[in-house]
């Protein structure tokens, strides 16, 4: 056990002298603190009016995004299990002359600690949820800590049920009912508590619900929501019996690991490999590679697209075999939630939507397939002009940017009663943004395609997207000012035009990033 807390120690000490090696990432963790700091002096600095909503409307809110991740991780466990071990973990530690309950208290050390950083970014809602719920920063402490033994638990019961259900195939279809019918009844009753009393009151009803007996016997998330509702309640009880449960809970699981199946380690090497292969493929710019291996072939060839456009039906034949038909399993989450927030907060009107939905469009938007192409040959060889490549390699998002705007602003279009010009003009403006984000991704590429800290990279596309928004941002406003805010679709129109514009002059300036492989070779 001592060899495991000195492999840890010194994981942290190399952590932090990483920090010093490479000034990239540290400038990026200053950042980060800095707007961390930022926020929470911020928030600190509100004056609140005493005007509320209920802490009990937050605690359903939690327990919604405590089942999501719940569930999603839960889900894996069907497939290639828990990532509690890296490859170095299975290469190293496993054989070692150590314990294997040592071992795997070290693995799920090393996963807790991954959900709190995970978690990080709640802490940046300090402001928002200050000002609408009145909270503290130690309230707020609680949410994340929440936030993180759902996935916590989520990974080491993925881990189990990868162990039970490993080439069986029909205990894993009983376990897949199990679970499937376990949240299907819960959401039943969620649903039908909501409707009972008609539409006029579902918000209330299903806050009630969610705070309800009911649902906090949901596993883990109705636990942790009780939890997480002490410390917002004041009622330090519910606090200490959410946290028991998920405790029992957890022995439960370390119990069924070791009695039923002591040696676990053959049943996390997959997916140790699988997590280890998605890392290298991320570092090299090879996201398709770090997609699942079971993909549906069918007919060969593209059949279609000449020269340049090849690449474009290329991208969308990549789709159907990854069975991604429209959009993808993320967009469809991201989109529930927009319509979901659009719902609940319609007082917030157009502008509160649009801004939700452009903050989650940059978790969609990002890390298409245009670097991967960069990897490999045959971009550079077509006979074609750069700026025509690099349109066509990109135009695959675009299909995809259409049906997620459609898929969002038609139902919030209807939620917020808005006239069909106005949908319209949300829809273009959610593909401007899918261009501006695009454009910026290139640019950022082109310019800093050495830099290998992901932090850096992920502060350069911020500072870039911020540049090229500008003018955008400066049209809503002259626009604005013009049709003194009578008109949300003029101002939609302007940034649009704008995002267009300017994401056209980006990849115009970096449209010689095709005609050299050498220039990508930094």
């Amino acid at each position: 056990m001592k060899a495991l807390w000195y492999l840890t120690a010194t994981k942290l000490k190399n952590q932090l002298k990483s920090l010093i090696r490479k000034p990239a990432r540290l400038i990026y963790v200053i950042f980060m603190l800095a707007m961390l700091g930022l926020v929470l002096w911020g928030g600190s600095q509100l004056e609140p009016d005493g005007t509320f909503r209920p802490m009990e409307e937050l605690t359903a809110i939690a327990f919604a995004v405590y089942a999501i991740m719940f569930l999603l991780s839960v889900n894996a466990g069907f497939s290639r299990g828990g990532s509690l071990f890296n490859l170095s973990d299975v290469n190293l530690v496993f054989t070692a002359p150590i314990r294997s309950q040592a071992v795997l208290f070290h693995g799920l050390l090393q996963q807790m600690t991954t959900s709190l950083v995970v978690g990080f970014f709640l802490l940046f809602q300090y402001g928002t949820l200050r000002g609408r719920y009145g909270i503290t920063v130690l309230q707020l402490v609680g949410l994340l800590v929440g936030y993180a033994i759902s996935i916590f638990l989520g990974q080491v019961t993925a881990m189990v049920l990868y162990a039970m259900t490993s080439g069986r195939e029909r205990r894993k279809l009983l376990c897949r009912v199990v679970v499937y019918g376990v949240t299907v009844l819960f959401l039943g009753y969620w649903i039908f508590s909501a409707l009972r009393e008609g539409t006029d009151q579902i918000w209330a009803l299903g806050v009630a619900a969610a705070n309800g007996p009911i649902l906090r016997a949901f596993p883990v998330a109705g636990w942790l929501a009780m939890a997480a509702g002490g410390p917002l309640e004041g009622h330090w009880g519910l606090t200490a019996a959410g946290l028991a449960l998920c405790a029992v809970y957890l022995g439960a699981l370390l119990a069924v690991i070791f009695r039923g199946n002591p040696d676990y380690y053959e049943d996390v090497l997959k997916s140790a490999e699988v997590t280890q292969s998605a890392i290298n493929a991320k570092k090299e710019g090879t996201m398709t590679q770090a997609s699942p291996a079971r993909v549906k072939v069918g007919r060969i060839g593209l059949g279609r697209g000449w020269g340049a456009g090849v690449f474009f039906w290329k991208h969308r034949l990549e789709d159907r075999r990854s069975k991604v038909f429209l959009l993808s399993a993320n967009a469809l989450i991201f989109a529930a939630v927009i319509i979901a927030f659009t719902f609940f907060f319609s007082e917030g009107g157009l502008l509160s939507s649009f801004l939700m939905a452009t903050y989650l469009q940059v978790f969609t938007v990002l890390g298409g397939r245009f670097n991967w192409e960069l990897t490999k040959p045959y971009i550079y060889l077509i006979p074609e002009p750069p700026m025509k490549k690099l349109l066509w390699a990109l135009a695959g998002q675009i299909p995809t940017a259409f049906w997620e705007a459609l898929v969002i602003f038609v139902p919030v279009g209807l939620i917020l009663e808005l006239t069909a010009v106005e949908i319209v003009a949300c829809v273009v403006a959610r593909m401007s943004f899918a261009m501006l984000f695009t454009a910026a991704g290139v640019a950022v590429d082109r310019l800093w395609g050495g830099v290998t800290s992901r932090g850096l990279v992920l502060l350069l596309l911020l500072l870039v997207t911020l540049g090229l928004a500008l003018p955008g941002i400066a049209a809503v406003i002259a626009v604005s000012i013009l049709f003194w805010m009578e008109s949300s679709a003029a101002a939609l129109a302007a940034v649009s035009v704008c995002n267009v514009l300017m994401s056209l002059l980006a990849l115009f300036l970096c449209r010689n990033m095709l005609q050299y492989a050498e220039l990508n070779q930094q």
